[in-house]
């Protein structure tokens, strides 16, 4: 190789390592919640959400709605915001932001819809493949009527690929039991 061409090929060599972008570890303090959050990448994407309602302890399901909703990546990694992309319509849409609390080990999730308007607080862990998460911890149960508070407890699988069906129960009684209340269905449109 002739020595021009060599000086060529190693400055653009140098040139081209140094503007790929670095890939870096996170700060000591997120590298956990990064971790944690990094397992629910499968989430990631665009998708059209079915949610049902049962009045009948899931022997029948009634339609609510059906969106487009985003699932992405914000604050560096370390949240999940669930957007929705089409809140023009009918039925119930609903925005959350999802992150991990390695203080307390928990995933922590903040729900605001547009029905009831209240902004729902759950938290729970993985287990067998699924996040599993319920209101009780913090308290913010919807009244049903003077003496019942209703909480809520969320199974989300992480491992269904492009269709996957949160399952939502209903308790009555703090948890002691647990009855089918709604279920979101995603189809995947897009990563």
């Amino acid at each position: 190789m002739k020595p021009f061409l060599c000086v060529t090929v190693l400055l653009l060599s140098a040139v081209c390592a140094s503007a790929a972008p670095e890939t870096q570890a996170p700060p000591s303090p997120s590298a956990a919640p990064k971790a944690a959050m990094d397992r629910l990448e499968p989430l990631v994407g665009d998708w059209q959400l079915t949610v049902e309602i049962t009045v009948d302890n899931g022997a029948t399901w009634q339609p609510m709605s059906t969106s487009p909703v985003r699932i992405e990546w914000r604050q560096k990694g370390l949240m999940l915001a669930e957007i929705p992309l089409d809140t023009d319509g009918q039925g119930f849409h609903m925005e959350t932001y999802l992150t991990y609390d390695q203080y307390r080990k928990v995933y922590r999730k903040a729900a605001i819809d547009d029905v009831w308007g209240v902004m729902d607080i759950y938290s729970g862990q993985v287990e067998d493949a699924a996040l599993v998460m319920t209101n009780l911890a913090s308290g913010t149960l919807f009244p049903i009527d003077e003496s019942t508070l209703r909480a809520f407890r969320l199974t989300l699988p992480l491992d269904q690929g492009d269709h996957r069906v949160m399952q939502i129960e209903k308790s009555d009684d703090a948890g002691a039991t647990w009855q089918p209340a709604f279920r979101s269905s995603y189809r995947r449109i897009t990563r």
